[in-house]
């Protein structure tokens, strides 16, 4: 038990310290790092990817929080737009988290794969967001929060 507590631990600080050195998000590198870990540990075929990213999500939650503080510090939260997306986020994420309870672990790995493709192709074609887009207003930031809410929680 405690051995298994330790590989868990190092694999953490190695999917950090490749999230960082490859600037993308935790998710990206913890999902594939459980789905090849956790089945020699018993955990059903049928669950593996909802446990995966069940777990990538839960662990994400402290980094997100800590990363908010930071950035608040300085300045940079616009509270006005959290407010505003929030509530379709959490809206989102439940549709989401329902959904998934209807899909099996195959399609779960199908759309995180394709979403795998989408952020290596942005990183090797150097796709960036065009940081003079318009905030929407308050309808488009609930549909906005619901779209990332829902993503998020496949």
């Amino acid at each position: 038990m405690f051995s298994t507590l330790l590989i868990f631990v190092a694999l953490g600080i190695f999917a950090g310290i490749l999230a960082g050195l490859l600037g993308i998000g935790g998710g990206l590198v913890i999902v594939p790092i459980l789905v090849f870990t956790l089945p020699p540990l018993g955990i059903p075929e049928m669950h593996l990817m909802h446990i995966a990213l069940g777990t990538s999500l839960a662990s994400i939650i402290f980094t997100s929080i800590s990363s908010m503080r930071s950035h608040n510090k300085r300045g940079a939260v616009r509270w006005d737009i959290f407010k505003a997306i929030t509530p379709g986020i959490i809206l989102g994420t439940f549709l989401g988290s329902l959904s998934t309870s209807f899909m099996n672990t195959n399609f779960l790995k199908g759309i995180f794969v394709i979403f795998l493709y989408y952020v290596a192709s942005q990183m090797l074609f150097g796709l960036k967001p065009k940081a003079s887009r318009q905030v929407p207003d308050s309808k488009g930031m609930f549909v906005a929060g619901n779209v990332i809410g829902i993503f998020s929680s496949l």
